[in-house]
């Protein structure tokens, strides 16, 4: 499955986290819960049988009644398309083999510790009537974040569902039957005794690091298991304590009758194995197998009666039979090796070839030179392999069928075209995982354009609706970067003598924010600079602040000595009032800077004219202070964009 799948709308692939004979298993997140989680999916070769589907769910389900700390969780079964997916907890860590390959020699500590979980789980599922039939290193997983580790069992009830098709099982079975207990390489069914046969090989690998028997066929392996002796840990490694032999020994005894009747008694026995007591302990020794004789040889009743009867019987006329009966038997005897040998023959096993990249004419040659034959032909696209050649086969190559099987082929229909769609416009951080799933190699150029975001695509090299083929083609997308412009420096003006009209004018032809405010004056006019900053002749950058202080002419407060003493007097009682507010700053989306306008009523300043204009990027405090006389109320109001945004009132 390809990463971002999504498993019956809520498990979202990541990766691929192994393949094995029975079943794939990846790596997803759980979009509910936004945990890891592990999806196993059936092989896709085994997904077309109805009858394995359907024991595949059910034996899942039933896994999932099983609630124990060394027990993979089943936390879903699911169908998406037709296709059975079990969901189970994600265990972070190596499957035991891994781990044994990795840390060997294992403390006896530890193997013992291993052993114990691994034996507590199984006999929960015994107790709930469920024997797991394919226990081996890569059924367990080791989570080595917890110290000391933690080993749960897996794939309970999986083998069980493929017991029923009539197939060749080659990978399974290879993986498995060093695993297997004589009674069921010789047909028998799987008991809780074969998983405990099962766990006495896994602890022999723990120990030794391999597994008691190999063979270059399963059958090989398979004859070791029912005819030869466990091999001597001892002479493996002659610091194993006895009493540790003797649990591999008593597990794996050929009679079923002398192992372990419960898993339950081979827990009890490992709790005590490593102590002082048992030190001293013999070497258990099976009994020979009562009454199993089924590999021994056997005297047949012949076929035909003794032939010196028969004579004896026949009246002299018929002396002419022997003959006969030494032609027949001849004939019998030839029949009898001719289907001993198409017996042998049928049981043989052959290697499936390489047939990638094959014509389909030349897979058929291939495979009936291999004793094989051609099943089932699907087709497919493919950017890599030429229409009408081979993609793969199944089963892939390098396993193992009997003489005479099937070998299904997906042979390619040519690379996929895509329809190019149109990016631009588009965020390339939203279309990117698209882009690489297909195989695109993408190429990225930048332009300098604040019209549109960052990473807006703003060109594409292949044309919308162009057919090409992903994986060969190289598109370059041109994508939006900010502009950025070098500050302008300038030097200020002397504004001497410029009214206001004109210093706004100056401003806008230098890029700058304009602060205005007003002071009385009796030397300059009304309406013309008295002060500016900067100073004539200094630096100022592009967005920077000019500010101005503009004459509102004389004080009128100043002519109460060219008038009458009532004009005095009326004027006397005048006091300072301050009043702190803050102008709100809006911001519409642009960041552009708010022109304000603050007018003040009271006894010097007129309300309907300005008293200070200023540019702000943020809510900001201003001080207004107002000359008022006893009794009587200053006002002020704060403009933007020609609405009044504040206002209020301060009593003398």
């Amino acid at each position: 499955m390809d990463k971002g799948y999504l498993v019956g709308n809520r498990y979202e692939i990541i990766r691929t986290l192994g393949e094995g004979g029975m079943a794939n298993v990846y790596l997803a997140n759980d979009t509910k819960t936004n945990e890891k989680v592990a999806v196993k999916a059936l092989r896709y070769d085994l997904q077309d049988d109805e009858s394995v589907k359907r024991r595949f769910e059910r034996e899942a389900k039933a896994t999932g009644t099983l609630s124990h700390p060394n027990i993979v969780n089943v936390l879903d079964v699911c169908n998406d398309n037709g296709n059975q997916y079990i969901i189970i907890e994600y265990v972070h860590g190596p499957n035991l083999k891994k781990y044994i390959r990795d840390n060997f020699p294992i403390p006896y500590h530890e193997v013992v510790s291993i052993m114990e979980q691994i034996c507590s789980a199984v006999a929960e599922a015994h107790a709930h009537g469920i024997i797991h039939r394919d226990l081996k290193p890569e059924n367990i997983l080791v989570d080595d974040s917890k110290h000391p580790i933690q080993v749960k069992v897996s794939d309970f009830g999986i083998a069980l569902a493929l017991s029923d098709r009539s197939i060749t099982r080659t990978n399974s079975l290879l993986g498995s039957v060093h695993y297997m207990s004589p009674e069921q390489i010789r047909g028998g069914s799987a008991t809780e005794l074969s998983d405990i046969y099962a766990l006495g090989i896994i602890l022999f690998e723990l120990l030794a690091k391999t597994v008691p028997f190999k063979g270059d066929t399963a059958v090989a392996v398979a004859m070791k298991h029912s005819q030869e002796e466990i091999p001597d840990l001892q002479k493996i490694d002659p610091n194993i304590p006895q009493s540790l032999e003797n649990v591999v020994l008593k597990a794996t005894a050929k009679d079923a009758k002398q192992r372990y009747q419960s898993v339950k008694d081979m827990y009890q026995d490992l709790k005590t194995v490593l102590l002082p007591e048992r030190a001293n302990e013999p070497k258990f020794v099976p009994n020979p197998m009562a009454g199993n004789d089924l590999d021994a040889t056997r005297v047949m009743t012949p076929i035909h009666p003794d032939k010196t009867q028969q004579r004896s019987k026949e009246p002299v006329k018929k002396n002419h039979k022997p003959r006969n009966i030494i032609i027949g038997s001849i004939i019998a005897a030839i029949a009898l090796f001719f289907m001993i040998f198409m017996i042998v023959k049928g049981n043989q096993e052959t290697t499936v070839p390489d047939l990638s990249n094959l014509t389909l004419k030349q897979a058929k040659v291939m495979l009936k030179g291999s004793n094989l034959q051609v099943g089932n032909v699907s087709k497919e696209n493919d950017d890599d392999v030429e229409a009408g050649h081979v993609i793969r086969s199944i089963p892939n190559k390098g396993l193992k069928l009997k003489n005479n099987a099937d070998v299904n082929l997906v042979v390619s229909i040519g690379a996929t075209y895509y329809k190019m769609p149109n990016l631009v416009g588009k965020q390339y951080d939203d279309v990117q995982d698209n882009l690489d799933k297909r195989g695109f190699k993408v190429k990225l150029k930048y332009s300098a354009n604040n019209n549109y975001t960052t990473g807006t695509i703003l060109k594409q090299s292949i044309a919308v609706g162009d057919r090409v083929i992903a994986k060969k083609k190289t598109l370059t997308l041109t994508l939006a970067k900010p502009q950025t412009a070098k500050k302008k420096v300038t030097r200020v003006r002397d504004l001497t003598g410029y009214n206001l009209k004109s210093i706004q004018d100056y401003a806008k032809e230098i890029d700058v924010t304009l602060d205005v405010s007003y002071a009385y004056s009796d030397s300059i006019d009304e309406g013309i600079l008295i002060s500016q900053n900067p100073s004539a002749n200094s630096v100022i950058n592009n967005g920077a602040t000019l500010s101005v202080t503009m004459s509102k002419g004389s004080d009128p407060s100043d002519n109460s000595k060219d008038n009458d003493s009532n004009n005095n007097n009326s004027n006397s009682g005048t006091k300072t009032v301050t009043r702190n507010i803050t102008i709100p700053y809006s911001n519409d989306g642009t960041g552009s800077p708010n022109k304000v306008t603050i007018y003040l009523g009271d006894a010097n300043h007129n309300i309907s004219s300005p008293y200070r204009t200023m540019s702000i990027s943020q809510d900001t405090p201003v001080t207004l202070s107002f000359n008022v006389k006893d009794g009587q109320t200053g006002n002020y109001t704060v403009e933007s964009n020609n609405s009044t945004i504040l206002s209020g009132s301060v009593s003398g």
